[in-house]
């Protein structure tokens, strides 16, 4: 047998295997570490129903809950397009169907989809909707 045959076998098999191993495990709890992601709950306030409350949400709870909009700067965006919608600016329809657009597209993760498609049909109709990262850099204006 060979000096280096030698070294090299474990009880465990050869040094190429308990390297292997440990590269491994190393690379799963990496990859747990990295892609950890933080959760955060729906922004929608709790409501209570009265007798005269109805038990179905609103378009801004619907679109905030579906679309999941964690941050607060996303429920505004919701609010500022729901706020359109109840000027007449657009229409609650489009808005809905692009909501059922972005979350066939991707259920996960939904909002850059609506807010794209949105931005996109709403030019289209002659209503300019700010993206948002420029909505966020304006939110203090718009208050």
């Amino acid at each position: 047998m060979n000096i280096l045959t030698c070294h090299c076998l474990s009880p465990h098999g050869s040094l190429t295997t308990l390297v292997s191993r440990w590269v491994l495990m190393g690379s799963v709890v990496l990859t747990g570490l990295l892609f950890t992601a933080t959760a955060s709950a729906q922004i929608t306030p709790s409501r209570s129903l009265t007798a005269g409350g109805s038990p179905v949400a609103t378009l801004e709870e619907q679109l905030i809950n579906r679309l999941h909009a964690t941050t607060e700067v996303q429920g505004d965006y919701i609010r500022y397009i729901v706020k359109l919608v109840d000027e007449q600016k657009l229409e609650a329809r489009l808005v809905v169907a692009i909501e059922q657009y972005a979350i066939r597209r991707n259920p996960q993760y939904a909002f850059p989809y609506f807010e794209r498609a949105l931005r996109y049909e709403a030019a289209k109709r002659g209503v300019g909707l700010p993206a948002l990262r420029h909505y966020q850099s304006t939110a203090g204006l718009r208050r």
